[in-house]
């Protein structure tokens, strides 16, 4: 009995070894890289708005013509006539990589290959040709780029720290300081910047305010800056105006309500100059469903300010130089890979 199994194991093992060889000695012609790869090369063609028009919803059928070392030739079109769209095709069945041929008991040898292609009714431009390349243009580097051009929209987040000083009567009272800002802006093709933003300082007490209160003044007032901004991109730097909610704080609170509990309030107009530094190279991200770039940038600003509270001696001018971190996500209009990439 068991050496009727060894037997019919021996059997099976060969029957699946015959099959390899067989099967590595035959082969059926097809795409280096596959059909979808193939066809987003024609459907990659830049073609005019009239022959868009012309073959539009038209089911094309491509006949290649591939010899046995694999080199494809648009033998055939059926579905159009329009030579110029004609050429376009072939021209660009040029510049595809060689098929793996058919292969028959080990031999190499000619053969055909048929494939149907439907344009899309709307406009393929590179803007739509990289949604179909979606996780291509994520695992792209800069480098594996052609060319992208960007659409003029931002988006700037820009989070870092800053040093202070009051000018006129509040520097009698406050010292040199420092803090920390968040600035979150859009830009569109008009360059204009459109956000919001958040200031905070901290300052030493140098000489108490003249206050009606009791209560001991904190050793280091904070400055808070809540507002919106509205400014412009000036290629390599930008301008922005803010107009802010002011407040101070000048003793300590304490509970949630404390009718002691000194504070000033007002507002504030300010004026900053930004200019980025871009650190490394820019990445391609797919974002929302739309080609991006992300860069990374050291932020470097100066802004004078003019801020208005609640009493004359709070009252005056400050001025701040900045260090931060401003990330920045950039729409893409058009961009193209290389084909050394696609077709690996």
């Amino acid at each position: 009995m068991k050496q009727s199994i060894t037997i019919i194991f021996i059997l099976i093992n060969f029957i699946a070894i015959h099959a390899q060889i067989v099967d590595s000695l035959n082969q059926q012609v097809s795409p280096k890289n596959g059909i979808n790869q193939l066809a987003i090369k024609y459907y990659g063609i830049d073609f005019t708005k009239k022959q868009r028009q012309e073959i539009k919803d038209v089911e094309i059928e491509f006949i290649f013509s591939i010899d046995a070392v694999g080199n494809p030739t648009l033998s055939e079109i059926n579905g159009i006539s329009n030579p110029e769209i004609i050429d376009s095709l072939k021209n660009k069945t040029i510049e595809i990589e060689r098929f793996n041929p058919r292969i028959r008991n080990g031999v190499a040898e000619a053969s055909i290959y048929f494939m149907k292609l439907t344009f899309p009714t709307y406009q393929f431009n590179q803007r739509t040709y990289g949604f179909l390349q979606g996780s291509a243009y994520n695992e792209a580097k800069l480098e594996d780029f052609e060319y992208i051009n960007e659409s003029g929209q931002r988006f700037d987040m820009t989070v870092g720290g800053l040093a202070n000083q009051f000018i006129g009567r509040p520097s009698k009272h406050l010292a040199f300081g420092g803090g920390m800002k968040i600035d979150l802006g859009y830009s569109g093709k008009n360059n204009l910047i459109y956000g919001m933003n958040m200031s905070v300082y901290g300052n030493k007490l140098k000489r108490d305010y003249p206050i009606n209160s009791t209560r001991t003044q904190v050793k280091a007032p904070t400055t808070a800056l809540i507002g919106l901004i509205f400014g412009k991109w000036f290629d390599q730097f930008n301008v922005q105006g803010e107009l802010n909610i002011a407040t101070q704080n000048i003793t300590e609170k304490i509970g949630e309500n404390d009718p002691g509990w000194a504070q000033f309030e007002g507002w504030s107009p300010g004026l900053i100059i930004n200019y980025p530094i871009k650190l490394g190279k820019s990445s391609p991200v797919y974002y929302f469903g739309a080609p991006t770039l992300i860069e990374s940038n050291l932020n470097i600003h100066f802004g004078l300010r003019y801020i208005k509270l609640s009493i004359k001696d709070a009252t005056g001018m400050m001025v701040e130089l900045g260090l931060s971190y401003r990330m920045a996500i950039k729409g893409v209009k058009e961009y193209k890979l290389k084909e050394d990439f696609l077709s690996q």
